[in-house]
């Protein structure tokens, strides 16, 4: 019988080729072929999953948003309370803390610097953006019916400084990783929380 596959697999099995040419080589180096030969298919096979290198790029950037957001809502089902700890765990997650996310975060910012080009990745990359957005501001709300605040706080405009902060320290971490250690990046996310329930323990 004929070998069946599994066309969303192999979908996933090329974006993720895909991934480790622009980790590798860059995202300039990001080809049909050069992602063809590194998921060990023809140029002509792949193009029975991508019609072009654009598509092939949308897909492999909305795949990270996928795995990051997949990641997340595993977290959150684990979780039973809200609490301070437990809200780091959430925010863990969306950060290049270990090598699977540095990979994700890597790919993500070259895609992103594409972007800039090309309208179709600048449209994920925004929509993205406001989903990312809206997780953090979930959490803090979340954080707030659990009496953890501090009182009066603009919950839109924290969750807007506390996105920054992440996207900051995640960039410092992919750039010097030597310097923006894990435990460098705990302690300044673990003081801004704490700064927002004015010190208060879980």
């Amino acid at each position: 019988m004929p070998k069946i596959i599994n066309y969303d697999n192999q979908k996933e099995s090329i974006a993720e080729a895909a991934w480790r040419v622009i980790k590798r080589e860059g995202i300039e180096n990001a080809s049909v072929r050069n992602i063809a030969k590194e998921a060990g298919i023809s140029s002509g096979a792949l193009q029975h999953y991508f019609s072009s290198q654009v598509q092939l790029l949308e897909f492999a950037m909305n795949m990270v948003f996928e795995r990051v957001e997949d990641r997340f809502t595993r977290i959150s089902n684990e979780i039973s309370s809200v609490t301070l700890e437990n809200a780091k765990k959430i925010l863990w997650n969306l950060m290049p803390v270990n090598e699977e996310q540095e990979l994700e975060m890597e790919v993500w910012l070259s895609l992103t610097v594409k972007a800039f080009h090309e309208s179709s990745l600048n449209k994920i990359s925004k929509s993205t953006y406001e989903a990312i957005h809206l997780i953090i501001l979930t959490l803090l709300k979340q954080l707030e019916e659990a009496g953890l605040l501090k009182k009066g706080l603009k919950l839109s405009m924290e969750a807007k400084r506390l996105h920054i902060l992440l996207d900051g320290l995640s960039l410092h971490r992919m750039v010097s990783p030597d310097t923006m250690t894990s435990d460098v990046f705990h302690s300044i996310l673990d003081q801004h929380l704490r700064e927002l329930t004015n010190n208060l323990t879980d």
